[in-house]
């Protein structure tokens, strides 16, 4: 069976040395990853980490090689911590970004899981991911919605 964050996740795997791209929520337009505009080669133009909390549609953001959430909404941690209590001592040596990949069944309701991963030298070669989750079907504020 395959897991709700497997099922929603899309891998990027950027170019080698590549600057990393900028990535924004398709419904929102809101850069939800800081990059690069693959196009003209700039900073994106919001050049301040995200405030995750503010763009409705995000989920989390999680980068693997730091091994904790840099965001994640309540009501997902807590889907997090539910299924840990449901599976108790077998869950006891894994952390929640384990849980939330492989065992929790719904991550919202129209999920989207951004998995971008860059590489380049440093002392020698480099691999860097970011997920990002986001809900395509979160009901917007009026800032969002379009006038027409």
């Amino acid at each position: 069976m395959t897991s709700a964050y497997a099922s929603a996740a899309i891998d990027i795997d950027w170019p080698f040395d590549a600057p990393p791209p900028a990535l924004r929520c398709p419904i929102t337009g809101k850069v939800v990853v800081l990059g690069y505009d693959p196009a003209s080669g700039e900073m994106s133009d919001e050049a301040e980490k995200p405030d995750w909390a503010n763009i409705p549609t995000v989920l989390f953001h999680f980068i693997p090689e730091v091994g904790e959430f840099d965001f994640i909404r309540p009501e997902l941690q807590k889907k997090i911590e539910e299924k840990r209590a449901e599976m108790g001592e077998e869950a006891e040596d894994l952390d929640d970004f384990e849980i939330l990949t492989e065992f929790v069944e719904e991550i919202g309701t129209t999920p989207l899981i951004f998995c971008l991963n860059t590489s380049g030298m440093a002392n020698g070669p480099i691999t860097v991911s970011v997920h990002i989750g986001l809900d395509l079907a979160t009901l917007l504020p009026d800032e969002y919605k379009d006038d027409d």
